[in-house]
């Protein structure tokens, strides 16, 4: 599967889900993985060998933005394996669920043209959680 939906309230854990994920990935010295979060505050825990994105410092807000942007960053680096994407909302800002499901399929889209896995952490309540998104959600407890 190349995209997953870590689903999961504020707080529920979504984070340290992704960085045990990465840090399992990180063993593998072939591996090419990038963690994109708004704002600085796990810095001091993503493995050194992983890229670390601050996307308060580019000027990406939007989803259409958003995916412009992993496009633009997989054309110049066309062998990231998986990318993480955390606080999504804060990010594209929190929309309409029709937004978050188009958002959804294109970054499924792109996750397969480019052969990259993609991760990203969604602030939704798990029963609230669109349909057509549900097949891509793993739920943080």
């Amino acid at each position: 599967m190349y995209l997953e939906a870590i689903v999961g309230g504020k707080g529920s854990g979504k984070t340290p889900i992704m960085l045990d994920q990465m840090e399992q990935e990180a063993a593998d010295k072939n591996a090419n993985i990038v963690f994109i979060e708004y704002g600085q505050g796990v810095e001091h825990l993503v493995p050194h060998s992983v890229r670390r994105i601050d996307i308060k410092e580019y000027p990406v807000r939007g989803y259409g933005q958003l995916i412009a942007f992993l496009a633009g960053m997989n054309a110049k680096d066309y062998d990231i394996s998986h990318i993480y994407i955390d606080c999504v909302f804060q990010i594209a800002g929190a929309g309409t669920a029709s937004e978050l499901i188009a958002f959804i399929k294109n970054l499924e889209t792109l996750a397969r043209q480019v052969d990259c896995k993609m991760t990203v952490a969604l602030s939704y309540d798990p029963d609230q959680i669109p349909q057509e998104i549900k097949p891509y959600a793993r739920y943080a407890r």
